[in-house]
């Protein structure tokens, strides 16, 4: 499996911040080779938001007890305290980005950007931009230099 990743003040847990209207606390990729399946599941979810990208292979995602196969070029977001159930399978070569978040306005940039609240998953395509956005994202929590935050 390939790995990379970026966390900010180099932070493996999760964190609520309300003052400021976006923080972004982690960011990074997954690509499955050899392992047979990489599971996730978070019965509480998690306190921040988390939003993935598949852009490659698929994703079982688990909804209200129902299994639904995510092929490449979706996005699905997590809301705080939503519980998260996924597994990905290496025999469907699987990509995906995830970036998790927090801030006092992240509902209203949601709306803003065409993310309904009540929608769970969205088909964006599969964009080298999108791939691109999120790299340099890891980039910046890795690096940290000067005003990276912003």
């Amino acid at each position: 499996m390939y790995i990379n990743s970026g966390y900010l003040h180099n932070s493996l847990l999760d964190f609520k911040d309300k003052t400021h209207p976006l923080v972004v606390g982690s960011c990074g990729t997954y690509r499955l080779i050899h392992q047979p399946r990489l599971p996730t599941y978070r019965p509480r979810g998690r306190i921040d938001y988390q939003l993935l990208y598949i852009t490659a292979g698929k994703g079982h995602f688990f909804f209200d007890n129902k299994e639904q196969i995510i092929e490449a070029g979706h996005m699905i977001l997590y809301k705080p305290r939503e519980m998260q159930k996924y597994v990905y399978y290496g025999a469907d070569q699987t990509e995906v980005y995830w970036v998790h978040f927090t801030g006092s306005n992240v509902k209203n940039i949601l709306r803003q950007y065409g993310f309904p609240d009540k929608e769970r998953v969205f088909q964006v395509g599969t964009s080298m931009e999108y791939e691109q956005i999120f790299k340099r994202i890891i980039i910046e929590l890795q690096r940290c230099q000067d005003d990276f935050e912003e």
